[in-house]
């Protein structure tokens, strides 16, 4: 049932009503904007109608021996996307892991804000059946050549969004071991690189929060006699160096790992971010944990219909009657010591 409010300072509602909801870090004003970002999933609840700004990243892909590819970027620039007095589920995407080196198993969550999704990056390819790199907001790289074959890189902007949400990861190479190159991750910005070593594709810079940052940058491939591939610009994990180094995580929102030719090596894509800008004045929102509501009077009394349990509100917060924190009132005397009155 919803909260409801009845006379004589009485609430009703149930314990999952109570349920604590988490609404993004802490707001921060920029200019006349208020700027939430949220790094796990929670809820926007606007309590009346404006346009906000969004920036929407998915979770970068884990590396093989081919780089991971940058999880989804989606920012509309400016402050036209409508909102209304509703719940908005937020979803953040976790950054992939690959499980080996023979299968690219590791793609990124993806992240969603209201009707916008961004895909998770594609993990760089594993080694098994001949697998390619794996699609995604932007693909993973192609395994490196010498038994198997190296494979080509995952494709990008998959499902396809409009403006495009990522890049493609590059293909490996190499016909024996000695020159073998695995893909690189594509980023959001550019695709892998087809150079060797393979570089990482680009990330984007983005100043919604106040600071111009990077995001969704892909993962380096692996080389075998040679330093491993880059990260592409803005955060995509190096590639580990020659044939025992180690692949770096995903060092920005979004960004892909950097790829290894060891099980040691497999590198994790770092998580997606979801950030919500708007004009604060004349704009409202919800900024309470959620359950029993923050603006009322002390002395207000909220029943769980579900549990039978009461609670009362003091100066600070609700406190259940008779539980640990109430230990320094009597049950019979909440109300007129919480508020001077008799009731």
């Amino acid at each position: 049932m919803a909260i409801t409010y009845h006379a004589g300072r009485r609430i009703q509602g149930t314990s999952t009503d109570s349920t604590t909801v988490y609404r993004g870090e802490t707001p921060v004003t920029h200019g006349s904007d208020t700027v939430i970002t949220f790094l796990q999933d929670g809820k926007f609840t606007p309590t009346s109608s404006f346009d906000v700004e969004y920036l929407v990243v998915g979770g970068g892909g884990g590396s093989t021996t081919g780089g991971g590819g940058a999880g989804g970027y989606l920012a509309n620039g400016s402050a036209n996307h409508g909102v209304t007095a509703q719940d908005y589920n937020i979803t953040v995407g976790a950054g992939g892991t690959s499980t080996s080196l023979s299968v690219g198993n590791g793609k990124g969550g993806d992240s969603s804000f209201d009707t916008i999704t961004a895909t998770g990056g594609g993990s760089g390819a594993g080694a098994d059946q001949n697998q390619t790199g794996v699609n995604g907001g932007s693909g993973g790289g192609g395994h490196s050549g010498w038994n198997p074959p190296a494979t080509t890189g995952g494709a990008g902007n998959t499902p396809s969004t409009t403006p495009s949400q990522g890049n493609n990861g590059s293909g490996g190479s190499g016909a024996t071991w000695s020159h073998a190159y695995g893909g690189a991750g594509g980023g959001s910005a550019s695709a892998g690189s087809t150079a060797t070593p393979r570089v990482g594709g680009s990330g984007t810079q983005n100043d919604i929060t106040g600071t111009n940052t990077y995001y969704s940058a892909g993962g380096g491939g692996a080389s075998w006699f040679t330093a491993g591939g880059a990260g592409g610009t803005g955060g995509g994990g190096n590639a580990g160096d020659e044939d025992d180094g180690v692949g770096q995580d995903g060092q920005t929102y979004g960004s892909g790992g950097g790829a290894s030719f060891v099980e040691s090596g497999i590198a994790s894509g770092k998580q997606g971010i979801v950030v919500i800008r708007f004009a604060t004045s004349g704009n409202t929102y919800e900024t309470s944990l959620g359950g029993r509501p923050t603006n009322v009077q002390v002395g207000s009394r909220y029943e769980e219909t579900d549990t039978r349990k009461i609670y009362y509100r003091d100066d600070i917060d609700f406190k259940e009657l008779d539980g640990a924190e109430a230990t320094n009132y009597r049950s019979d005397s909440w109300y007129e010591q919480l508020t001077g009155e008799t009731p």
